[in-house]
């Protein structure tokens, strides 16, 4: 019975020879980057290991990076994180596919951590396959990863002791110096148009044409106009409803002063008178000549008054008195309104 037992015992507490599993492809891209950088590391060509007697080994991936700060996750690699990328048991089950494992490096510019599923996830955690194996969430956007030389391994350990290893790839990694932060990029909402117009380096259709592409509506440019006091009842010329008043003013003062004149029909030749011919004796009888004259007022009658009419000289004076006046009218609005203004704003 003791016989028995014992190769068993001995068969426990053997350890297997992991120099002889072989090794794998390995790539890692980029090899260098400030902290927060994506990084990412793809094994192929993974041996079969699924006749390998017990005690079983796994392959392991070292990464130091939390070194830096201080383990952060539980591990069993002397302080360092390692995680299992293909054991035993997907060798049995016939998982060879390639593993790719991704992470960013620990960064102040990483956005914040998420939760999804009821867990805090970061950037930073380690995925392989699409498989969380390490979360950093308390990590991941606190720290700047420190510039350096970093090794990333890659080796056979066994499932029970992967401090006991054996490294059969190496990769570097350096972590270069942060880049400085990018000023914040303020949305021109239309003050640097508004400032260009008010110095006078565009004009005013410019001034239009670039606040109507940043969208604004014609009553906002109006306002914005008003603002820097350049609209046009502010610069002492009346307001479009004035200049509308004005314009009617003037066109009924035009009608007043020349009404239509009705048009009379004249015949286009003057009367015509015949004298009558007087018989004169067979002896004396001449041709009378036939003599069209028009027709003379009576000199025994009194001259009639001449109705005084307006010369067209004078009407025309009277227009432009009216339309003068309704000018001046205008500007007196104007420039009262623009004093109210000014005056508002120097009390303001």
């Amino acid at each position: 019975m003791g016989l028995i037992v014992l190769p068993l015992l001995n068969s426990a507490g053997a350890t297997s020879d992991v120099s002889t599993l072989g090794s794998p492809s390995v790539t890692i891209s980029p090899i260098s980057g400030p902290p927060g950088t994506p990084i990412t590391i793809t094994v192929s060509n993974i041996p079969d290991i699924s006749k390998e007697a017990y005690p079983y080994s796994d392959l392991y991936i070292y990464l130091p990076f939390s070194e830096s700060f201080g383990s952060t996750v539980q591990s069993q690699c002397g302080g360092g994180d390692c995680f299992p990328i293909y054991t035993h048991y997907d060798a049995v089950n016939h998982d060879f596919a390639a593993r790719t494992v991704t992470f960013t490096l620990f960064g102040t510019i990483n956005p914040n951590p998420v939760y999804l599923n009821g867990q805090e996830n970061s950037v930073c955690d380690v995925v392989v396959n699409g498989k969380t194996d390490a979360r950093y969430s308390t990590l991941c956007n606190t720290k700047d990863q420190p510039p350096g030389t970093y090794d990333i391994k890659l080796g056979w350990a066994e499932e029970n002791a992967p401090q006991i290893n054996h490294i059969v790839q190496t990769m570097q990694f350096v972590v270069t110096q942060s880049l400085p932060t990018p000023p914040t990029q303020v949305a021109d909402n239309g003050n640097s148009v508004i400032q260009a117009y008010q110095n006078g380096q565009i004009t005013q259709a410019e001034f239009e044409s670039k606040l109507t592409a940043l969208g604004w509506n014609q009553n906002e440019i109006r306002q914005a106009l008003g603002t820097i006091g350049k609209l046009p009842q502010q610069l002492g010329a009346p307001a479009p409803d004035q200049m509308q008043q004005i314009q009617q003013g003037i066109q009924k003062a035009y009608q007043q002063a020349n009404p239509i004149p009705v048009q009379i029909t004249q015949p286009a030749t003057p009367v015509q008178t015949t004298k009558p011919v007087i018989p004169v004796q067979p002896a004396q009888q001449v041709t009378q000549v036939q003599t069209t004259q028009p027709i003379l007022p009576d000199q025994t009658q009194q001259p009639q008054q001449p109705q005084v009419q307006d010369s067209p000289m004078q009407k025309n004076s009277w227009t432009m008195i009216a339309i003068l006046a309704s000018i001046a009218a205008a500007v007196a609005i104007g420039g009262s309104l623009f004093t109210i203004k000014r005056t508002r704003k120097v009390t303001n």
